[in-house]
């Protein structure tokens, strides 16, 4: 009886590597689109805050992404550039939830006059809708300035004062529309409350905002 022995092909390492090549490139191929938004988030002192707020003169963006162009506003992906100087971080979800949706939403800007926002619904309970939203988390972090919070916000679906020209304006992995904080506080700041006493810092936060290509 002749006995033969078999032996690995001369190529076989060869092969697994461009087998493992061709799938990094297959999987990469599929990867989702990068997450983009656009964001114009502001403080400052307004009707339910005065003499609250360490911002007495006019209001003070928080962080500006993207530029508000008629009906179709500018957008930037996450890890693009803000005007070609400062990197942008966009992370998001919306995602269908009951009869609506939960959003967990975040864009940040580097850099010295740098900031982000972050919108926070509560999770499992579908309650951003196609009329809009309460209770809402929302939270304005000024580079210089402080973070403020507050746990009621409500969400409405307008842009630059005027409806949201996209129907519906949120869907799965998107929404457009703009956030109201009228007392978003910074516990870490102290100011003369209405009765000379101390208290809390609390400023006005609005912003417009569009994110798109959002996990779902």
């Amino acid at each position: 009886m002749i006995l033969r022995i078999l032996r690995p092909a001369r190529h076989a390492g060869w092969l697994a590597l461009l087998a493992s090549c061709a799938a990094a490139i297959a999987c990469n191929g599929n990867q989702p689109p990068a997450a983009q938004a656009y964001v114009d988030a502001t403080i400052g002192s307004g009707a339910q805050v005065i003499g609250l707020c360490n911002f007495a003169g006019p209001r003070q963006t928080v962080v500006g992404i993207g530029v508000a162009t008629g009906n179709d506003p500018t957008r930037v992906k996450d890890g693009d550039t803000q005007s070609g100087s400062y990197q942008a971080h966009i992370s998001c979800t919306v995602t269908p939830s009951g009869n609506g949706f939960d959003v967990s939403l975040n864009a940040t800007l580097e850099g010295p006059q740098g900031g982000s926002l972050t919108i926070q619904s509560p999770p499992g309970q579908g309650t951003v809708t196609t009329s809009g939203a309460s209770g809402v988390t929302g939270v304005f972090q000024a580079a210089n300035s402080g973070s403020y919070r507050e746990k009621d916000c409500t969400i409405a679906y307008t842009y630059n004062g005027g409806p949201v020209p996209d129907s519906p304006p949120i869907a799965a992995g998107r929404i457009w529309g703009h956030i109201s904080c009228p007392t978003a506080t910074d516990s870490s700041q102290t100011t003369n409350g209405p009765d000379g006493g101390p208290s809390d810092v609390e400023c006005d936060g609005e912003a417009d905002f569009l994110f798109e290509q959002c996990a779902q």
